[in-house]
């Protein structure tokens, strides 16, 4: 049997989709075998996937349903990875949800109708292997997981707002993370020495992160490779003038942006002499020289009929 398990989380979005997500739950066929769980805490929903696959019987699989944001989908990805029983689908409630974007014959809209979602094919996809971690979408270090760092420290304050946050995170890596040391080395082959700094470095499977931003255009969910994407240190002005081309993912082979490094590979180590910290799909994770691979064919999705 199939069974449909709902991971929603209350604290994904501007406010609580608890009750959206439920009252799309009850209009589903009564005949499928459906349940959900609110998760409580950072983490949980990756508990949650665990102990649903662990409660299965013998002939039964297990189709679980993000309702949240990237980071809750990254946390079912975690519960469950490796085990054929489980397939993952992401009901986009959350404030980023850029994952979906990487199927452009699909909308939000699509993933919301819960009944289409339901009755959907499952395709085989890539993900990224870094220490225990699984990721579907996109690893980066330097200026923009810096972004997301400072960004968990702005929104707790009064008044703050998420906008707001992001604001304030942003002009805080601005002046002090624009400047990250990684020695390089793609396939065994070193493409960056360590000397010079850099603003960041990106390892893809999907295409957007960010909340809409298109940073690695030419990636393909299925061809078991990733794009690595690297782009140094740049003044304020000049990284300025460059958001709006990586925004809209014209900023490789751009011949106004020939700093920017594009480069296809299966294994990428990031070296430094410091833990680096990571973001994983919008979670941070720290971790020393990390190994980046990619797993081709590694995860079961639900699309929408």
């Amino acid at each position: 049997m199939k069974k449909h398990f709902f991971l929603i989380n209350p604290a994904a979005g501007k406010k609580d989709p608890t009750a959206g997500v439920l009252e799309r739950i009850a209009a589903l066929d009564p005949s499928l075998a459906v349940s959900h769980a609110l998760t409580k805490a950072p983490g949980h929903a990756e508990d949650l996937t665990r102990e649903a696959l662990l409660s299965l019987g013998g002939e039964d699989t297990l189709a679980v349903y993000a309702c949240g944001g990237d980071g809750t989908l990254f946390e079912a990805l975690n519960g469950g990875f490796g085990d054929p029983r489980l397939s993952l689908a992401s009901v986009p409630v959350g404030s980023g949800n850029d994952f979906i974007k990487s199927f452009p014959e699909y909308t939000a809209a699509d993933f919301l109708d819960l009944p289409r979602l339901a009755a959907g094919k499952t395709v085989t996809i890539d993900s990224i292997a870094v220490g225990r971690y699984h990721s579907l979408n996109i690893l980066s270090a330097g200026f923009d997981a810096a972004v997301c760092r400072y960004m968990k420290k702005y929104k707790h304050l009064p008044l703050v707002g998420g906008k707001g946050a992001y604001d304030l995170a942003l002009a805080d890596a601005l002046i002090r993370s624009r400047k990250h040391y990684f020695r390089l080395v793609a396939d065994g082959e070193e493409i960056e020495d360590g000397t010079h700094p850099h603003l960041f470095v990106i390892a893809a499977n999907g295409r957007y992160y960010g909340g809409g931003f298109k940073a690695s255009p030419l990636s393909s969910l299925d061809d078991g490779l990733l794009d690595v994407i690297t782009i140094p240190t740049l003044s304020i002005p000049r990284f300025l003038r460059l958001v709006g081309y990586f925004k809209r993912g014209e900023h490789l082979s751009n011949p106004l942006l020939p700093f920017v490094r594009h480069s296809l590979r299966k294994v990428l180590q990031i070296l430094s002499p410091e833990e680096v910290t990571l973001n994983l799909d919008g979670e941070l994770v720290s971790l020393r020289d990390p190994e980046v691979r990619i797993l081709p064919a590694s995860v079961r999705v639900i699309l929408p009929a």
